[in-house]
């Protein structure tokens, strides 16, 4: 099977969901920050031959701007993945992170409308799906922030993901003695929101606080068979995502794609692996780095960059396989300029 025409459509980022959800596997969702972490998300799921998201963070976007406008930053680097992912043939699913509720009227809702003025005038289409995440609020404010967010996604054919956590979003926030895990009664709030717009539980990501942890400085006490529960509670099969996947045990990553799982983000453990991979390329230098005269063979960017990517690739490659969604891409073609 073969995809020859324009970019990610919001229905075929529904249809990989789905597959993965009749599948019982996920698709790794790997943060990039420049050019050289791009092509290693990207190399490594093509090495993998697997489906999978790449996203950008506020923070990553900012740093992308000269002014540290995260909108300006988004767009330089939709544009640079954009035409990266011309270069490569499995479904890549081209992603906004976070952006918390103190972050929608400076980053998501200013992007969006960029974003919509570019594809009525130009036909541009960077992004295929980006990320509110109010869980900090309180229910309700969340969900008005859903809908008042879900028109604009759905106007730049894109998919939504929202987050139901509870007043401190659970334990990913490293907040354990006031933490709260996702409710059956918050997700079903949540769930009502897209019901009034007309959508399924088909139609969005959900991610749920069941015992996360973002970064690997807290060790996660997870729960995956909250997901079950919430599931059985609301009667609503959703397409669930498990943020803070990084220093998670097999086991945990198992049993919570086994309830539902479709998306994990694995930013900390890819940070990592990239620079793991250039401190041992430094270490193989002896010191050399530091020699103006001996040492360009190490100092060179290009040489210990390349390190890093081949690093990140690798562990791209390993959660790809952990997750079950290596091997299962169909070949894409994709444009290779906008408005093709």
């Amino acid at each position: 099977m073969s995809i020859q025409d324009n970019a990610m459509t919001a229905e075929r980022v529904r249809l990989l969901l789905q597959q993965a959800h009749e599948g019982g596997y996920a698709y790794p969702a790997i943060n990039i920050s420049n050019l050289d972490t791009a092509i290693a998300a990207m190399q490594g799921l093509q090495q993998a031959q697997s489906a999978g998201f790449v996203q950008v963070s506020i923070g990553a976007a900012a740093q992308a701007s000269p002014t540290a406008d995260p909108v300006e930053g988004s767009i330089i680097l939709g544009r640079m993945m954009r035409d990266l992912r011309a270069s490569f043939h499995v479904p890549l699913i081209l992603h906004t992170d976070h952006c918390h509720a103190d972050d929608v009227d400076r980053w998501l809702e200013p992007l969006l409308h960029r974003l919509a003025y570019l594809k009525s005038t130009t036909g541009e289409k960077l992004f295929d799906s980006f990320m509110f995440d109010g869980s900090h609020d309180e229910i309700h404010d969340n969900v008005a922030t859903i809908e008042r967010l879900l028109p604009l996604v759905q106007a730049v054919d894109g998919v939504l993901e929202v987050e139901a956590g509870g007043a401190w979003g659970g334990v990913e926030d490293g907040i354990a003695d006031q933490a709260k895990f996702s409710t059956p009664e918050d997700v079903s709030l949540i769930q009502q929101a897209f019901e009034r717009a007309g959508l399924d539980e088909h139609h969005y990501l959900l991610a749920v606080a069941f015992g996360n942890a973002h970064g690997t400085a807290l060790t996660p006490d997870l729960h995956p068979e909250l997901l079950q529960h919430i599931t059985q509670e609301t009667g609503k099969a959703n397409y669930f995502v498990f943020h803070g996947g990084s220093g998670s045990s097999d086991e945990d990553i198992h049993q919570a794609v086994a309830f539902g799982v479709v998306k994990m983000n694995i930013d900390t453990d890819t940070q990592y692996a990239f620079t793991a991979g250039v401190d041992e390329f430094f270490e193989r230098a002896h010191g050399l780095q530091r020699s103006h005269k001996e040492g360009k063979a190490y100092f060179d960017p290009r040489k210990w960059n390349a390190a890093g990517r081949q690093s990140m690739s690798q562990r791209v490659v390993e959660y790809a396989q952990l997750l079950g969604s290596a091997h299962r891409a169909v070949r894409v073609s994709y444009p290779t300029t906008a408005g093709e």
